[in-house]
């Protein structure tokens, strides 16, 4: 490869002569420390870092320190601060640090504006240490990736600051794809580590030991675990009190290790400290769910029953924290034995705590419309749903964009950055308030929801390009949007717009166009809702023939247009795809290389999973039910792609749970085939290594599940 030759220089070569410090003198450096106020008014802390900047007006640090305090959610500079960047460049030319300054600003509002300002400084210097520093960021976002250029920079800027541990964070390595770059850099992190023990060195083992395993093939990873055996000696000996970090980076190495009891011993200390997890009651919450995979079938009420109790120790360490009575509340509506009284009792739990302590939940864990729901189905408390659903539905994020939009970054594609903060949740939860308004009569309040609705739907509709599980997500929402227009106007007495929304539901069900019964008795209740507006036989046939082309019967103008059928998915919820396959070159963890080519001539099954991932953690287990039931057979292959960032996760995770499947680390090339990522997923590749099928998501498990799996692999064998 062309950019072998940036390897050599990396690590061979001389220290130079920095045209710039890569850290901020002590002087600065103390008092960007004495200046930092968190927790204080935004006024007092500009006007601790605007002291700063005035005391050492020449340092690029302080500056930047000022920088940092006008920057938003979305990683932009306030305007404000790029005007007054931009004015002190124009009143000294030719200072590189004041261009400096100013090109930093423009990353993200106007990035091809930055990369020429930094370009400019290194025609002038070329080992300026920040200039290479903000293009590798720039290079490594996805809107302006490349591989080429972010290699070179990041050369560069290892050279001009060998100890800066910046010049390692995975995602400036991750993008560019080289084995040897991350096999040499990981020699290098490694050495940069020896000796260190302050805080920030101590924070990059996790990054180290992620490299070393990338490195190296699954069936060659002792030497590895060794080596970090080695490193959790040294960690254990180092001071927690002082770095508060440093038990989570012990628990994820006894991870990589499959330590259990290391994992005990972290835990331990964890307590000891008075921080179980790090993070709360969500912390706690996670790691038993990570730990207890869901159970469905004849197993799943006593996994219920198990979480239950646990939310009791749950609610017991964390009173005021809303999320464990939300679990409590979640898992009593799935066990079939449950009182009704106490589940009641849980969602008033629920909401009492969430009330008296809002902050510590975000809204998309608001109780309001979930129980509103669970009132509706049982048939009870309507009196209290439309305060329930009033308040809940003002959580919601807007559907309407604001007058002026606010800024996005142009680090980002606009296909998945753009996308705002999820349209789908939103119309999920304005459909059920809708459907609840009209069970309880409340006609005006649902049909004000839809008036909502409808025009964000037919705004925000997937693209053709979009993945296939988002214009799946999009249907059965847009199904239920038509479903309830239809009760609305039924209930008002609309009888053909109540006709027209009931044939826009039926075009929209995806369950209607896979089960020929189900279109024919939908197709029954439209003919007789169309003779009770005194219509024709032959009028109907007309009708219906007519809102089945590409362009469906008007509706008011105030609701969207049903699109044209499309046919997304087949049986068992399976997406059609015709995609060759690249090829690849991947060991598993019994040594075995595979290549495309190994597929090639069967119909191979391959599923895509992590460790970390929930549901993939349910689906695995019917995977090698499947595995073990097709293993012997010449026409048929199971395989697995997993794309956890840390390959060392993955050998303990299958020995602990007894897989024998086969796994091959794939990560990087599951990236370049699919940027915007969901698993579990599997797809059906035929016997020519193409890509015919894709199915997104788990639902539940049993041998049945198998049994329709090796069904959709026989009918893609050839004919």
């Amino acid at each position: 490869m062309a950019h072998r030759s940036f390897l050599s220089l990396l690590f061979l070569a001389a220290l130079p002569i920095w045209a710039q410090p890569c850290d901020a003198p002590s002087n600065v450096k103390a008092a960007i420390e004495a200046a930092t106020l968190p927790g204080k008014p935004m006024d007092d802390r500009i006007a601790a870092a605007k002291e700063v900047r005035d005391r050492f007006p020449s340092d690029y640090f302080a500056h930047r320190f000022y920088q940092e305090l006008f920057v938003n959610q979305q990683g932009l500079f306030s305007q404000p601060v790029r005007e007054e960047y931009h004015a002190l460049l124009n009143a000294n030319p030719d200072d590189l640090m004041y261009l400096m300054l100013y090109a930093r600003t423009l990353k993200g509002t106007n990035t091809p504006e930055a990369i020429k300002l930094l370009d400019r400084i290194l025609e002038r210097q070329p080992d300026h240490a920040m200039a290479r520093l903000k293009l590798v960021e720039i290079y490594s976002a996805p809107a302006f990736r490349d591989a080429q250029k972010l290699l070179t920079n990041l050369v560069e800027y290892r050279k001009a600051c060998p100890d800066a541990l910046e010049g390692y964070f995975p995602q400036y390595i991750n993008p560019i794809g080289d084995p040897e770059f991350i096999s040499q850099s990981a020699v290098s992190l490694r050495k940069l580590l020896e000796g260190r023990t302050d805080e920030q060195a101590l924070r990059s083992y996790n990054t180290l030991w992620s490299l070393e395993f990338k490195s190296t093939p699954l069936s060659a990873q002792e030497p590895v675990r060794e080596r970090i055996r080695q490193d959790v000696v040294r960690l254990r000996a180092a001071d927690w009190a002082k770095i508060g970090s440093l038990l989570t980076e012990l628990r994820d190495a006894y991870k990589m290790l499959g330590d259990a009891e290391g994992s005990k011993w972290v835990d331990e200390h964890m307590a000891k400290s008075g921080s179980p997890h790090p993070s709360g009651a969500a912390e706690a919450i996670n790691e038993w769910r990570r730990t207890h995979p869901y159970k469905t079938g004849s197993e799943r009420e006593a996994f219920q029953e198990t979480l239950l109790k646990q939310t009791e120790e749950w609610i017991r360490e964390w009173p005021d924290d809303p999320q464990p009575r939300n679990e409590r509340f979640m898992a009593m509506q799935m066990m079939q034995d449950a009182p009704l009284e106490d589940t009641v009792k849980a969602a008033e739990d629920w909401i009492r705590v969430y009330e008296a302590h809002p902050g510590a939940a975000s809204p998309y864990a608001s109780p309001y419309l979930t129980v509103a729901g669970f009132y509706s189905r049982h048939n009870m408390r309507y009196g209290e749903l439309p305060d329930l659903l009033e308040k809940g539905v003002k959580q919601l994020p807007a559907l309407e964009s604001p007058k002026e939009a606010a800024p996005v970054s142009d680090l980002y594609l606009v296909n998945s950055q753009a996308r705002r903060t999820p349209p789908p949740y939103a119309w999920s939860q304005l459909n059920s308030a809708a459907g609840i308004y009209l069970k309880i009569k409340k006609y005006d309040k649902a049909h004000e929801l839809l008036a909502k609705l409808g025009p964000s739907l037919m705004k925000e509709k997937p693209a053709d390009s979009a993945p296939e599980f988002e214009k799946r997500q999009f249907e059965q929402t847009e199904y239920m949007y038509w479903n309830n227009m239809a009760r609305w106007a039924r209930a008002e007495g609309h009888r053909l717009e109540a006709l027209t929304y009931e044939r826009n539901a039926m075009l929209a069900d995806p369950n209607t166009r896979m089960n020929a019964s189900m279109e024919q008795y939908r197709t029954s209740s439209l003919r007789e809702l169309w003779k009770e507006i005194n219509g024709s036989e032959e009028g109907f046939e007309a009708w219906m023939a007519k809102t089945g082309a590409a362009s469906p019967h008007p509706v008011p103008a105030a609701a969207p247009k049903a699109p044209a059928p499309i046919v997304a998915s087949t049986q068992m919820g399976w997406a059609p795809m015709d995609k060759p396959l690249p090829d690849f070159q991947i060991s598993d963890a019994e040594g075995k290389t595979w290549r495309l080519a190994d597929l090639k001539g069967k119909v191979a099954l391959v599923n895509l999973w992590a460790t970390w991932c929930g549901p993939c953690r349910n689906e695995l287990p019917y995977l090698q039910k499947l595995f073990n039931k097709v293993r012997e057979r010449k026409d048929l292959v199971v395989i697995t792609l997993n794309t956890d960032d840390n390959p060392g996760l993955i050998l303990p995770f299958l020995a602990e749970n007894k897989y024998t499947f086969p796994v091959l680390p794939a990560s990087a090339y599951v990236a370049k085939l699919v940027p915007e990522l969901s698993i579990p997923r599997n797809w059906i590749v035929d016997a020519g290594g193409v890509l015919k099928m894709e199915r997104i998501g788990f639902g539940s498990g049993d041998d049945q599940w198998v049994d329709e799996m090796v069904g959709v692999m026989e009918k893609a064998r050839p004919k």
